[in-house]
């Protein structure tokens, strides 16, 4: 009876495995691997934060309609995280479409100070005017649009702020011309309540 031919074969294939070159060509895939995951994993992270996808006015309510959450990479808690915005959240600033929501422009408490009205104004609001800018309202007589000795228009505010443009129909004796809802100072209040009932005519004018 004749004895079996050594296992060659078998001792050959467990001796790959251990072969020192094997085992470091296993790590160095293994590592680059690795490594590749993270790098895409950090190029593809960051924070979702939110964006505005319209203007918003000083005063105004921040809704999540007005926001798209998006992916943005920074190293500072500057910005609003989704799902961190307290209801109801109002602007402190002018805010534009596009732009990141800071964490310093939202408050959770109306602007102290100021009130909200709608005015029509005489003359077309000059095409630089956008929501959130800050404005003058002037008080002009109606006579003195027509006689160059009446007396002068006088300033009732310089410190109002655009919160919405509306456009008036004409009707059958009125004049196509526009609304404005604004924010103003609540000093000045007053003035602009007395004009809108008095014999005078209100101009939005740009501030600088």
């Amino acid at each position: 009876m004749t004895s079996s031919p050594p296992r060659k074969r078998s001792r050959r294939s467990h001796g790959v495995y251990t072969d020192p070159r094997f085992l470091i060509g296993v790590s160095l895939i293994i590592t680059s691997v690795v490594l590749s995951a993270w790098i895409i994993n950090r190029a593809s992270g960051g924070e979702e934060l939110y964006r505005l996808n319209t203007d918003i006015a000083q005063g105004q309510t921040i809704h999540t309609a007005q926001l798209i959450p998006v992916q943005a990479r920074t190293t500072s808690d500057v910005y609003v995280r989704v799902g961190e915005l307290s209801e109801p959240a109002i602007a402190t600033q002018s805010l534009h479409q596009g732009e990141l929501l800071p964490v310093a422009a939202v408050t959770t408490q109306a602007e102290r100070g100021r009130r909200q009205i709608v005015i029509d104004v005489a003359t077309r609001i000059p095409s630089s005017v956008g929501i959130g800018d800050t404005v003058e309202v002037w008080a002009v007589k109606e006579e003195s649009l027509s006689n160059d000795t009446a007396s002068k228009p006088t300033v009732l505010t310089t410190k109002a702020i655009v919160l919405k443009m509306i456009e008036r129909e004409a009707g059958l004796s009125i004049e196509r011309g526009q609304s404005v809802e604004i924010s103003v100072p609540e000093i000045d209040l007053a003035a602009l309540l007395t004009a809108t009932g008095a014999h005078v005519r209100l101009v939005i004018v740009p501030v600088g």
